[in-house]
């Protein structure tokens, strides 16, 4: 925390009364952590003169600090009315709006303490943090300025200063600032000094670079040789500029050197091809090529399987090359054989080779072989078969391979992952058991168990198996509080798509139950169980609301921890990996988990949406009609008719210790947010989804469920011209994913135009001008045709 107490400075602001010299003492105790005593002087000031804008403010952050949370705002808005140019206030109140992570107000408001005057220092520094986590480059680059101009004598604020003009797009000012500092301190650098001069130099040159001075650069980092410690880095930049200025038998040089480095790694192979020109040649000369690489590295397995990649099916060293790579591979009773055949796979008439080879090798020649080759053949063979969907054969191949060796943990995984495809979760989960309990010490297997038991709706179990490897406090019934703290997301949102398939389970037994009562009306039993059965909807649903919730918070504990990298990269002279963490969080949200996570949100709340507008209809036809007790009844199928029975009571309390993600949930089924949701479904469900759909569609709007999600809210909402809007994007994203007219597109079509058409509250203008929207956006549609329209929208 900055201390807002610092020497007095020419311009300070003079304590005239008694007031003020209490908050000046108070405000030392706040620096100082002594809360109450802190707002005990201030509430005698306040006493005295409850208007004191100062001593509001600052009792507004105190009591945030202890803990009455909902107290601490209408002081500090108190505190603005009454003096919103003293510049305590304003630094108190962009301190107490930092504390509650809203970064647009606390940035208004240290910016407003600035510019009021304010002679500390620490604000203009906690100014350039905020600025820089809501990405406001602009104004960060004026503060960093301010900051560099009170602390020149920091290297740190020099390069913070280059970041933000990076950041804000001017490479070239990034650049003269870092040359500048450079210019001064060279002489004055001692050995410690070392890590930090190398990573400048190279961020300085990375600028350079990405401005398109790339010999510039290249020129640089020559010059800057014997400076930069990073040698990998060094290597990796001149290859890259070199081959960007088409010198490519210097690049070819520099790429043999990093083969020298690291011989493993396959990229390094491209690009030697690519300075050589080799990838155009023949294809006896790129083999001669690899034959020489793979030589010079016997063990490296890239120079043996890139010719694979490249060699046609029909070319006669292809069939003796893969053989000798796959057979010594299974000699040698390689596990992860199948893993780096695969991107062969792609091609059919490959596949056919490998198969007829392994095929072959398997009837006539394993006998000669130690067992353990028989094993991971048959492995092999099983996952083959996987691939080409042949679930029956994949099936017996692992049965024979667990046969020879029932000891074999991967035989286990395989053969569950064939029965999961086969479409039966439960007995998956129970092979995949059987597997686990062979090496209880096994992470690995131990988390493939947990999810497969996830998947078979068994989330107790689940539960219990994970738990297995967390931390586990005193009187606790499991590890999911432990897998909440560690932010587990993974098992979070298995369990949110479990509850989600629980609940609706539950949904269909309750509409053959209705189905049921209308044959067998009044039947007490019947209605009892439809109460129970109500009542373990809304459990589950809530769970499943719980979870995802849970998930979208993680993130944005994600995002607001980068604040902290905003003072401790440039401190400790990392500059590259801070501008690329940056760029990182700027997509946090397009992660897949994320877009499980929304999309199964969504899902929930459109059907709560749904369910609050039938029983809105039902209640307007029932009105209209008179309809008597008896109908109502049944016109609300998933109205609740009694109160909860104690034995659900019981139930649920039971569950409460199973279930909780934090000590003393208040809300442990989630049945609060529920409830939230379904009392206000019109608007802020919406408002949710929108909200949601928003800041993933912000980092990346070439993804497909955030316009759907914007879509169905449109439609729903009445939004039809928005709605047709967002069709015309979706259409974008699946036409650059190589579907030029997506099934998915002309079903919106379709759906808009039949929204448009049972929407009787629609303005005929509106109605008008959207259908002749659509036909111009989609000229094949036609009224009178939909089917012709969506055989064209097929693939």
């Amino acid at each position: 925390m900055s201390k807002l107490i610092q020497k007095k400075k020419v311009g300070a602001p003079i304590l005239t009364n008694k007031e003020d010299e209490n908050f000046y003492e108070a405000l030392k105790l706040y620096d100082q952590l002594q809360h109450k005593k802190a707002l005990k002087l201030v509430t005698a000031s306040l006493k005295k003169n409850s208007n004191h804008a100062a001593c509001l403010a600052l009792k507004g952050c105190l009591n945030y600090q202890l803990g009455n949370k909902s107290e601490a705002e209408a002081p500090i808005l108190k505190a603005i009315g009454k003096e919103p140019r003293n510049h305590y206030v304003n630094h108190l109140a962009g301190m107490y709006y930092k504390l509650i992570d809203n970064y647009e107000e606390a940035a208004k408001w240290m910016k407003a303490a600035v510019d009021n005057g304010s002679p500390n220092t620490g604000i203009i520094r906690d100014l350039a943090y905020v600025q820089t986590q809501i990405r406001d480059y602009k104004n960060l680059v004026v503060t960093r300025q301010q900051f560099l101009e009170k602390q020149p004598g920091y290297r740190a604020n020099w390069t913070s200063v280059a970041v933000a003009h990076h950041m804000n797009g001017d490479h070239q000012q990034a650049y003269t600032t870092l040359q500048k500092i450079e210019d001064i301190i060279r002489e004055h650098l001692n050995e410690g000094d070392r890590y930090e001069q190398s990573e400048c130099i190279l961020y300085k040159i990375q600028l350079i670079g990405e401005s398109g001075l790339v010999e510039k650069a290249l020129d640089q980092l020559e010059k800057d040789e014997r400076e930069i410690k990073d040698k990998l880095a060094f290597l990796e930049m001149k290859g890259r500029y070199l081959l960007m200025l088409n010198r490519k038998k210097e690049a070819s040089v520099v790429y043999r050197q990093l083969l020298k480095r690291n011989p493993d790694n396959v990229q390094f192979y491209i690009l030697l091809e690519t300075s050589l020109e080799s990838a155009s040649k023949p294809v006896e000369i790129r083999l001669k090529l690899f034959d020489k690489l793979a030589s010079f590295y016997p063990k490296s397995d890239p120079p043996k399987f890139v010719p694979l990649l490249f060699l046609p099916a029909s070319h006669p060293e292809f069939k003796s090359r893969v053989r000798e790579y796959l057979l010594s591979q299974l000699k040698r009773g390689f596990p992860a054989t199948f893993v780096n055949l695969k991107p062969l796979y792609k091609n059919l008439a490959k596949r056919a080779i490998i198969f007829d080879i392994v095929n072959e090798f398997h009837n006539l020649e394993l006998s000669q072989f130690d067992p353990t080759v028989a094993v991971w053949t048959k492995f092999f063979l099983a996952q083959h078969y996987l691939y080409v969907n042949d679930l029956e054969k994949a099936e017996e191949s692992i049965n024979e391979a667990i046969e020879h060796t029932p000891t074999l943990v991967e035989l286990y995984i395989l053969k569950a992952r064939i029965i999961k495809h086969k479409g039966d979760y439960e007995l998956a989960s129970a092979i995949m058991e059987e597997g686990r309990e062979l090496d209880l010490q096994d992470r690995f297997i131990n988390s493939k168990s947990t999810k497969y038991l996830l998947r078979a709706n068994k989330v107790d179990q689940a539960i219990d198996t994970i738990s297995l490897f967390t931390k586990l406090d005193k009187d606790a019934a499991n590890g999911l509080k432990d897998l909440h703290v560690m932010q587990a997301n993974w098992v979070l949102v298995e369990s949110a798509e479990a509850y989600v398939r629980i609940y609706k389970n539950y949904v269909k037994q309750l509409q053959a139950l209705e189905a049921k009562d209308e044959h067998e009306e009044g039947d007490k039993n019947i209605e009892e169980e439809k109460e129970e059965i109500l009542e373990n909807i809304d459990m589950y649903m809530g769970l499943a609301l719980k979870r995802y919730n849970a998930i979208v918070k993680n993130f944005k504990i994600f995002f607001q921890d980068q604040y902290d990298f905003h003072s401790y990269c440039p401190r400790r002279g990392t500059p590259r990996d801070y501008v690329e963490t940056l760029k990182w969080e700027d997509k946090i949200h397009t992660t897949p988990i994320y877009i499980r996570v929304i999309k199964g949100l969504s899902g929930i709340m459109f059907e709560i949406y749904d369910d609050q507008v039938r029983k809105h209809n039902a209640q307007l036809k029932e009105l209209l009609e008179e309809e008597d007790t008896k109908s109502k009844k049944k016109s609300n199928g998933k109205k609740k008719l009694k109160s909860p029975k104690s034995q659900l009571i019981k139930k649920k309390s039971k569950l409460v210790p199973l279930v909780e993600l934090e000590k003393d949930d208040q809300d442990p089924f989630g049945s609060k947010a529920l409830s939230d949701l379904q009392n206000n479904a019109n608007g802020k469900i919406m408002d949710i989804l929108l909200e949601l759909a928003k800041t993933v569609s912000d980092e990346d709007p070439m993804l497909k469920t955030p316009w759907e999600i914007v879509i169905n809210v449109y439609l729903n909402e009445g939004k039809y011209v928005l709605a047709l809007q967002a069709i015309r994007s979706l259409e974008k994203v699946m036409t650059r994913r190589g579907s030029a007219k997506s099934r998915l597109v002309g079903e919106y079509v379709l759906k808009l135009d039949e929204s448009i058409n049972k929407d009787t509250q629609i303005n005929s203008a509106i109605a008008q001008v959207v259908s002749k929207s659509i036909i111009a956006a989609f000229p094949e549609f036609t009224k009178d045709a939909p089917d012709a329209f969506l055989a064209i929208y097929c693939q």
